[in-house]
């Protein structure tokens, strides 16, 4: 019999004339008309448990587990869950709220704001680093708009519970693991790793969102590079299972295995890189990207067919300017810069096309216009 903890909040309503409960609300009881108690139980025991892959309406990430839970008292309830558990193993609520990590944040854009999102949904006690109160509300807002989409009303106010804002890197100061998603900017991360790292505890561990930037160059910036480490979550955060678990050079194994722990607790997949420009992803990304600019350079096809030619004929689910588009064309020609740069090889070198659409005020998505024009774009 194995012990674990569990993420979910299990509440019964139950009537102590009748012993009947319910797995909902109820003020009386049907049977004998009596008020009902509320029992919160701590432990359950799985007895019966099933896998799900079809996903449905609020449940895209697959597969997820359907779980029959029995308490000491041979109550039973079902719950979904993303952790596989076996029959007989117990299950204890107060555990959860013990070991569970608090997590920092810094930055409230897109990334920045998804990831606090998908961590408070997840229990995760979370502080976010805004600039300022006025974007503070903003960030509230945004995080509250994105959990609505999967949550009921109830839901969604319980979980941002969770969530704790702060203009200040003093409120960062008691968080286990921090996870900087500022712009993709050496300077303004390396500052940003200085400043917490004078703040925040001597155990806790420093994580950039960094998608191609050197972890060892952020570590220096710190008095423990040894708890230096990337974190390279994917937009939109909430679908995409990966995250690139980026080991600098003085990186430490408890460091890595801390973080490995976490991603799997979010139910993604982390693949481990070496720190080199750009790790895996964006590696083989970009220079596609690059090169079907340079293919519409050369007028060689229109970008309607090269992005049909990537679909059809390589079965990408987008085609490279749609998905220039939707990942900013700034973030493409940073990465770019950064791979031409750090490998000093011409084939990385970024498009003309892509600084010029730029300086156009044109990137993407966000901006409503970039290869591709989308109108006003709310966000």
């Amino acid at each position: 019999m194995r012990h674990y903890a569990y993420g979910g909040h299990l509440m019964k309503y139950c009537c102590l004339q009748c012993h009947k409960c319910w797995n909902h609300p109820v003020e009386k009881c049907i049977f004998c008309g009596q008020g009902v108690t509320p029992v919160e139980e701590t432990q359950y025991r799985v007895i019966g448990t099933s896998e799900v892959f079809v996903p449905s309406t609020g449940n895209e990430k697959v597969p997820y587990f359907v779980n029959i839970l029995e308490d000491l008292h041979g109550h039973k309830k079902i719950e979904k869950s993303f952790q596989k558990y076996e029959i007989g193993d117990i299950i204890d609520i107060q555990q959860n709220d013990v070991q569970r990590d608090q997590i920092g944040v810094i930055g409230t854009g897109l990334l920045g704001s998804q990831i606090a999102a998908y961590l408070i949904q997840y229990g995760y006690p979370t502080v976010l680093k805004t600039r300022s109160d006025d974007s503070a509300k903003k960030a509230v807002s945004k995080i509250q708009k994105q959990i609505a989409k999967r949550m009921s009303d109830a839901e969604t106010e319980a979980v941002l519970q969770s969530l704790t804002i702060t203009t200040d890197y003093s409120g960062l100061a008691d968080c286990d693991v921090i996870i900087e998603a500022a712009a993709e900017d050496m300077d303004i991360k390396r500052e940003i790793f200085h400043s917490i790292s004078q703040v925040c505890k001597p155990s806790t561990i420093l994580a950039t969102n960094s998608s191609s930037l050197s972890i060892d160059d952020l570590a220096g910036a710190t008095d423990r590079p040894e708890k230096c480490i990337g974190m390279h979550f994917f937009n939109p955060v909430h679908r995409m299972d990966l995250v690139e678990v980026v080991i600098g050079s003085m990186t430490s194994d408890a460091t890595k295995d801390s973080i490995i722990g976490i991603v799997t607790a979010l139910n993604k997949k982390p693949i481990i890189v070496q720190n080199s420009p750009g790790y895996v992803v964006n590696r083989l990304l970009l220079p596609q990207i690059n090169e079907a600019v340079l293919l519409l350079e050369e007028g060689v096809a229109s970008k309607e067919d090269i992005d049909s030619a990537i679909k059809l004929g390589l079965n990408h689910p987008m085609g490279p300017f749609q998905l220039a588009d939707f990942i900013g064309l700034d973030i493409c020609l940073s990465i770019l810069e950064v791979l031409y740069q750090e490998f000093n090889n011409p084939k990385y070198k970024p498009a003309q096309l892509l600084s010029d659409l730029i300086e156009q005020g044109k990137l993407g998505f966000k901006s409503g216009e970039g290869f591709y024009t989308y109108g006003k774009v709310n966000r």
